[in-house]
């Protein structure tokens, strides 16, 4: 049987390495860092989505969050939502810097209180100006909820949020941007 080269060899030495590694850190308890994807905006981009109308909405919204100190995170949040709506382009983006409170745990896990502050837009046929239904603007929010561990790497995080916004209140119910009450149900992985 031939040896390995050296090169190759160290290289699935370094790959085998790795791996351990990632498993001892997805293994820990205290995981730093946390990626998420909420379910609601999913849901509110169908329920808004009409065929009569020629309206759909595909909604998607990403969170990162990282433990800066025991009971403290921070992170950002994406919003995405692309479509169409009355035979137009579509889009409405929101990118928003996050921090939350763990009074429960040092980790990130169990309740959290959480504040928000960020940038928004809806564009409509490309066109941001109130005239074609679009806004560009700030936004804040609070938001309450709970993560709850399924397994060492994998949570759900229930929450609900109130969020303060720039909007075009004529179009207001009509296309499914982030304004007033609002609850999520988010999944995530730690590591």
């Amino acid at each position: 049987m031939k040896k390995l080269n050296s090169p190759v060899r160290k290289l699935l030495v370094c790959a085998v390495l790795a791996f351990v590694c990632t498993g001892f850190a997805f293994s820990q308890e205290g995981a730093k860092n946390a990626v998420t994807m909420d379910s609601m905006p999913l849901f509110k981009g169908f329920i808004a989505s009409d065929n009569k109308a020629d309206t759909f909405f595909f909604c998607m919204a990403f969170g990162y969050e990282r433990l800066l100190l025991p009971h403290f995170s921070v992170g950002a949040e994406l919003d995405l939502y692309p479509g169409n709506f009355n035979n137009d382009s579509y889009m409405y983006f929101a990118l928003a810097a996050a921090a939350r409170y763990y009074p429960l745990s040092e980790y990130m896990e169990k309740f959290f209180l959480g504040a928000l502050v960020g940038f928004n837009l809806q564009s409509i046929d490309g066109k941001v100006d109130a005239d074609n239904g679009g806004f560009s603007g700030m936004f804040a929010g609070l938001r309450a909820g709970y993560k709850l561990p399924v397994t060492n790497m994998f949570f759900i995080e229930p929450s609900m949020s109130y969020t303060y916004s720039k909007t075009n209140f004529e179009l207001l119910g009509l296309t499914p941007h982030n304004f007033g009450w609002q609850a999520s149900l988010r999944a995530g992985i730690s590591f």
